[in-house]
């Protein structure tokens, strides 16, 4: 078995020989209760897997008792100690309720609030519901609902989210069905492999476990990397309220500790499909730029996660102080355009740059060509004083930014809460 350390979060690459693996279709190789290891080759004598946190999930029901309002108005669980990768489920409810009374789950700033500030976890209100929610980055996360009834009445809770401070050693278990495959332990002097990328030596800052019995495998903190901080350097776009959007090609810095300088040996993943292609690299920084073309193009404006893999070590720890930062949208751009009209090719109207003047404008006459009910064919359009003032020009790069970026402030402000009397 090579390596026989990794990172706590899982990401790491085990090659195990043996015999009598067949095609692996009914394998199950775990490494105690902590990982699996995903099968991704095999031969009857070797398989490579990948090995994978087992998250869990911490179900929170209404279950709690109100000292003044009775069961079913507080959380069974109002502070709640999680890992990264784990997922919270809200199940709710009420067994009296009247039309305006009911339960929602919201995320909020503070605990002293109650107001989701449109960042984060929301459920709709209702007197029965649930919310599933997977935390990724170590903080707190609090939480309140719109009023129950009334308008004092808010559950509130709290989510903790902690990273792993110590190493865990677990044995490796290969099953075929229900048969363990038999365990004859030797020193590890193998090593994994990667297409295209001769790794770096890894790192000496924990020894291999040793058992005489089975084979051990340690998630150790010193081999999980972490993230402090993701910016976009380049390519960026306010179209977008959230803070990490920008269009293919853009490019995004990434700090923390745990890298390699060896630029192969880092991979960055937006989603489940695509990479940031990492151009640069050291141990605390990262650069890299985003390709969302493929078999399957990135979506647009849709969520993809951030996620950080270190050849041979493993998964990063996504610790930014911002969850949002760890999620990146793709915004559309139009390149050019090839717009055709068969029935009517009207003369620009861009001035001059010799003259100054405008093309002369179409009369109605070739609008009522186009069609009778066309508006400009229906109406006289302007009157020969108004023509005689009527230009043509061109905007300017600064002028078209103006615009974009004053309309994209105004979108964000209302796509916020920020516009009041809006839904």
């Amino acid at each position: 078995v090579t390596p026989r350390k990794g990172s706590t979060l899982g990401g790491t690459k085990v090659k195990i020989s043996g015999s009598g693996f067949g095609n692996c279709s009914n394998i199950d190789v775990k490494f105690g209760d902590l990982m699996t290891c995903e099968v991704s080759e095999c031969s009857n004598t070797e398989l490579i897997c990948n090995t994978e946190r087992i998250s869990k999930v911490h179900q929170l029901n209404n279950g709690g008792r109100h000292p003044v309002y009775g069961p079913g108005y507080v959380w069974s669980d109002i502070e709640l100690e999680i890992l990264p990768g784990d997922t919270v489920e809200w199940v709710w409810n009420l067994q009296v309720a009247s039309k305006e009374t009911g339960i929602s789950v919201q995320q909020v700033e503070s605990p002293a609030n109650n107001e989701w500030d449109g960042k984060g976890f929301k459920s709709e209100k209702g007197p029965k519901g649930r919310l599933r929610q997977q935390f990724y980055s170590p903080g707190d996360y609090f939480y309140s609902s719109q009023p129950v009834f009334g308008k004092e009445l808010f559950m509130k809770g709290k989510i903790q989210v902690v990273s792993d401070t110590e190493d865990s050693t677990s044995a490796l278990s290969v099953m075929m069905e229900d048969i363990p495959a038999a365990q004859e332990v030797v020193a590890d002097t193998g090593s994994v492999a990667y297409d295209g990328c001769a790794l770096s030596p890894g790192s000496d800052c924990i020894a291999d476990p040793v058992s005489s019995h089975a084979f051990l495998f340690t998630m150790a903190v010193c081999l999980t990397p972490s993230v402090s901080s993701v910016v976009i350097s380049s390519g960026s776009s306010n179209a977008s309220a959230m803070p990490i959007s920008g269009f293919n090609g853009a490019g995004l810095i990434i700090e923390g500790s745990g890298f390699s300088d060896n630029s192969c040996q880092n991979v960055v993943s937006l989603g489940d499909n695509h990479h940031c292609v990492v151009t640069s690299s050291s141990t605390s920084q990262l650069t890299c730029t985003v390709d969302g073309a493929g078999e399957t193009p990135m979506p647009s404006l849709k969520e993809q996660k951030i996620a950080v893999t270190v050849r041979n070590s493993g998964s990063a720890l996504m610790a930014v102080s911002d969850p949002d930062t760890a999620k990146f949208y793709l915004v559309p751009k139009v390149t050019s355009t090839n717009v055709k009209n068969e029935e009517f090719n009207a003369a620009a109207t861009t001035a001059s740059p010799s003259t100054g003047v405008a093309p002369e404008i179409p009369s109605d006459t070739d609008y009522c060509d186009m069609d009778a009910a066309h508006t400009m064919c229906i109406y006289s359009g302007p009157s020969e004083e108004c023509q005689a003032k009527a230009t043509g020009r061109e905007f300017t790069e600064e002028g078209k930014n103006l615009i974009l970026n004053k309309h994209n402030e105004l979108r964000k402000r209302v796509s916020t809460g920020g516009e009041s009397g809006q839904p």
